[in-house]
């Protein structure tokens, strides 16, 4: 087994991910990162339980949430519904009680159900490194993957959460109802003035290598009043901006459709 280190502070724990590097793994819940060390010998496991960032706070206008806050306290302690959402959709209620906010946001394609929602929230991301503290927006973060690899960022410790201005939706296609793998999840944020869309975020996940925002699908519904024509549209652009593969949960073709049909769904439930 990898050798497990357990810093007593965050800056110590930010110092140990610049020593080792690509060397070590950081775990909180671990539901992800054991199947993928396990049997390993090599390395380093670096444990956030004595880190103290698995609380949640209120602040005027939105929530901090600590990287290591599992979901299902996440889902009681931000009455956002769009995330409660994606919570309720990782796993069953034993990998929601382990499974962390942080850990969530770096699981690869096709895990990682709540990406899209904190994307279409415009979440910040908190890092701690070597050099000092630093945030970035979760898309930033995004860009940034290489192959469906997360960047060596440091350590995240929080994500900074704004309450929607509009209103904000979230679905996931699967082939089961519950504690099954992603086909696509989709994720809409969107702002109105009267009748008409003034802003847009819609996020993607699943069908690429990596979750991002759709800028296509978003000029496509702002200045519409979100009738079918802007909704078909927005999921025409939405199905020709992923980059879908082929695996054992789903076609290549499969998931470019479903893109489509979730990006529209979500965009009618907001409508």
């Amino acid at each position: 087994m990898p050798e497990l280190l357990r810093p007593g502070s965050i800056d110590e724990a930010a110092g140990l991910i610049a020593r080792h590097g690509a060397a070590a793994a950081v775990l909180a819940g671990g539901t992800s990162l054991m199947r993928e060390t396990y049997p390993s010998d090599e390395g380093y496991l670096i444990g956030v339980d004595r880190l103290g960032i698995d609380k949640v706070v209120s602040r005027d206008g939105g929530w901090s949430i600590g990287a290591a806050v599992p979901l299902s306290v996440l889902r009681e302690a931000v009455p956002i519904a769009a995330l409660q959402a994606a919570t309720r959709e990782v796993g069953g209620p034993a990998v929601q009680n382990m499974a962390t906010v942080g850990g969530n946001l770096f699981a690869r394609a096709p895990f990682g159900d709540l990406a899209p929602a904190l994307l279409a929230l415009g979440a910040r991301l908190v890092f701690a490194t070597a050099g000092g503290e630093e945030t970035q927006p979760i898309e930033a973060f995004y860009a940034d993957w290489a192959n469906g690899t997360p960047p060596g960022a440091g350590l995240l410790t929080r994500i900074e959460v704004d309450a929607p201005a509009g209103s904000a939706a979230y679905m996931k296609c699967a082939r089961r109802r519950y504690s099954t793998p992603s086909v696509v999840t989709v994720a809409a944020c969107v702002e109105k003035e009267g009748d008409t869309v003034t802003d847009a975020r819609i996020a993607l996940s699943g069908a690429s290598a990596h979750p991002f925002r759709c800028a296509g699908a978003e000029q496509a519904v702002v200045g519409s009043g979100l009738d079918e024509a802007a909704m078909a549209a927005a999921a025409e652009a939405a199905q020709d901006a992923v980059s879908p593969r082929t695996d054992a949960v789903a076609s290549e073709w499969y998931r470019r459709r479903m893109t489509g049909v979730f990006v529209r769904r979500v965009l009618a439930a907001l409508a």
